[in-house]
């Protein structure tokens, strides 16, 4: 039986000496889409920092395609691509677009870390998945922030990762735009690749995703989304929560800015 793609095993962290994740337990066997929900302050980007190996948490076991990213951080990090939030990245020199994006593929390379020419290709391609191969020379800085997301989503796919983890990729977007991405990433998970993606709201990427973890320090819920949509179960996280009916179909309003 071959391994799990995460498995996460009674997993709790501190932070500032606050307990942030409290016996967290999954286990994914297939490629799937799986959306993390969770009212702000919940964990969520904690979650996916001690997956990659970033945070180490203080009880509990993980393994990330068979691989402990404590252990074995650099072949964990070869396989999975990371998006983190717009606001926890600076790039204090000039760069270019292709310069950042041929970031993701030189860091999962042993030194010396030289571009080659299947690295432009690689890298451009990722690009022209978001329309914004045009864009190889411009400077990042200059971009407007939805632009540098799809440059960054572009960094994190020109590996060709097994597993994606995107923090609130589609805060900022507009609609056409994740309309484009959600395709794109559909087609990513039709390949055999898994996709772990926190967002602070269900739509857009609610119409895609296989499994929804509710998560606020510890597990709410978890299932298909049919399983967990019910306002019983969310109201445990989000009191304020509230449903509508617009074209014929329910809304679920979060009432957490940040969820």
């Amino acid at each position: 039986m071959s391994e799990p793609i995460l498995s996460v095993n009674d997993v709790s962290v501190k932070l500032n000496n606050q307990i942030v994740l409290d016996g967290i337990n999954l286990e994914i066997e297939k490629p799937s889409f799986l959306l993390i929900v969770g009212p702000n302050g919940a964990g969520k980007t904690t979650f996916l920092k001690t997956l990659l190996g970033i945070i180490k948490p203080f009880k509990g076991e993980i393994r990330v395609l068979g691989l402990n990213p404590f252990r074995d951080s650099m072949s964990v990090r070869k396989f999975v691509g990371y998006v983190p939030q717009k606001d926890k990245i600076s790039y204090e020199t000039a760069l270019s677009v292709g310069e950042v994006v041929l970031m993701g593929i030189l860091l999962r390379k042993r030194p010396p870390r030289v571009v080659s020419k299947e690295d432009i290709e690689a890298a451009k391609k990722a690009l022209s998945y978001l329309n914004m191969e045009d864009k190889w020379n411009c400077f990042f800085s200059e971009l407007s922030g939805g632009q540098q997301r799809r440059v960054l989503i572009a960094r994190a796919l020109a590996s060709d990762p097994q597993l994606l983890l995107l923090d609130e990729v589609f805060a900022g977007l507009d609609l056409e735009v994740q309309e484009e991405l959600l395709s794109l990433l559909e087609e990513f998970r039709e390949n055999g690749k898994m996709i772990i993606a926190v967002e602070h709201e269900l739509d857009p990427v609610i119409s895609v995703a296989d499994r929804i973890l509710v998560l606020n320090r510890r597990v709410y819920a978890y299932g298909k989304p049919s399983e967990v949509l019910n306002e019983e179960k969310l109201k445990q996280v989000y009191p304020r929560l509230r449903s509508i009916e617009k074209d014929g179909r329910r809304i679920i309003i979060l009432g957490d800015r940040h969820a």
